[in-house]
């Protein structure tokens, strides 16, 4: 029986939401790494079992300055944080929404919630309560930034390689309960 998730989308494709919504369907752990990326750069003890999702914390600009602080690092604190990530699915158990694990591990049910620009856009402005330019502009660089920071970690493209994907779900006109459907539909015939 397979009980790991494993949700990677772009920023505003809607992956800590439909997470949320998949542990508690399934009774199984989520895990946001958004919440230990944070938790590391703030200096705070790690709760794996209270992670935060993103709530517009890296739309705003101190979480701007700490995800452009962390490009050039010669081993961010993104290579903790996928440690940590990769002793969780080790677990089971688990739902985790991430942009890089996907690549890392063989385990689990990869799915990526994909969604053009303009609607993710959309979506971080009404959660970070930001106008929808700056919210574009941030969201093009978190893109952007990330993938070029993955290639230089791991050697892999976030943005091209999706062969390592098991479902890929366009969710620019869905709902959140459309999409939640949609992967729990996926999830029940992997069992």
């Amino acid at each position: 029986m397979i009980n790991e998730l494993i949700l990677f989308g772009f920023s505003g494709s809607g992956k800590s939401t439909i997470a949320n919504l998949i542990s508690e369907k399934y009774g199984l752990r989520v895990i946001h790494p958004s919440g230990i990326l944070r938790d590391l750069y703030e200096g705070k003890i790690i709760d794996i079992h209270n992670t935060r999702h993103n709530t517009g914390y890296w739309e705003r600009d101190e979480g701007v300055k700490l995800f452009k602080s962390r490009l050039n690092d010669e081993e961010p604190l993104d290579v903790v944080s996928d440690k940590i990530l990769m002793s969780e699915i080790k677990q089971g158990n688990v739902v985790i929404d991430s942009w890089s694990l996907p690549w890392l591990t063989d385990i689990g049910i990869k799915i990526y919630l994909k969604a053009d620009l303009d609607v993710r856009a959309k979506r971080v402005s009404k959660r970070s309560n930001i106008d929808y330019g700056k919210a574009k502009e941030i969201v093009f660089m978190k893109d952007n930034e990330t993938t070029k920071l993955f290639k230089r970690l791991y050697g892999f493209d976030i943005s091209q390689d999706h062969r390592v994907f098991n479902y890929i779900i366009n969710t620019n006109t869905l709902t959140e309960n459309k999409v939640c459907a949609l992967v729990c539909d996926y999830f029940k015939n992997q069992k």
